[in-house]
């Protein structure tokens, strides 16, 4: 499902390029759940944008269920995120002024499948917010926000989903609530699971743990 191949990528910093990935070379079989650990500014999130086709390596090469993503247009790119893709961010990044449901089925509305309100519906059922689908995000709480996202990044069965810090904005409690959501909804639609954290117990959920240190992967289970 994820293959890199020696990635590195840089960005220009004072006047010199300043090396964030070093030589990133990875592979994840299908329906693995994989976490990646490492301190704040160890290149965590730039691995997740370098997945998601969001930048571009210097070097290397990535494939994704398949595809090289350095053989497609940015438009192209899009359409594969749109269509193989599901994501989940620390910050929910739900739509302020559409509902539960209506955030659900945006995925699917951009994808050119219809209005999709019946698989949003039975994605908020499974994660147990059908009752409140009218809601809109500011009126639903911090879990429950986080278990539309979940609905959202699930509803058009992606191959891969790729979560960052999930439960960084969330109590204990909730964060366990959530993440045995996660997990079993990337078992139930068999989708690859790519998780970055700072915590090593959510980590150990994991098939495999990985560590980001200085830019370069490290294995640790």
């Amino acid at each position: 499902m994820i293959h890199l191949d020696k990635v590195s990528y840089s960005v220009a910093h004072a006047g010199r390029r300043l090396t964030l990935l070093q030589e990133i070379s990875l592979h994840v079989p299908r329906e693995q759940a994989v976490s990646l650990l490492g301190p704040s500014g160890s290149g965590k999130s730039t691995l997740l944008a370098l997945l998601a086709g969001v930048e571009r390596p210097d070097q290397g090469r990535i494939c994704l269920d398949g595809v090289a993503l350095h053989t497609l247009s940015e438009a192209e790119l899009a359409r594969f995120r749109r269509q193989r893709l599901g994501v989940v961010f620390q910050e929910f990044h739900l739509l302020p002024t559409l509902n539960a449901w209506e955030n659900v089925a945006l995925p699917l509305q951009l994808a050119g499948q219809g209005e999709g309100r019946q698989q949003a519906m039975q994605l908020l059922e499974q994660v147990g917010l059908a009752h409140r689908s009218q809601h809109r995000p500011a009126e639903l709480s911090g879990g429950e926000q986080q278990r539309v996202a979940i609905a959202r990044a699930f509803v058009h069965r992606p191959a891969l989903i790729l979560a960052d810090e999930p439960t960084g904005n969330l109590d204990q409690q909730t964060s366990r609530h959530i993440i045995d959501l996660l997990f079993a909804c990337a078992a139930q639609w068999h989708s690859t699971l790519f998780l970055v954290t700072h915590d090593p117990q959510l980590a150990s959920r994991a098939d495999r743990s990985l560590t980001l240190l200085d830019g370069r992967l490290e294995p640790t289970a």
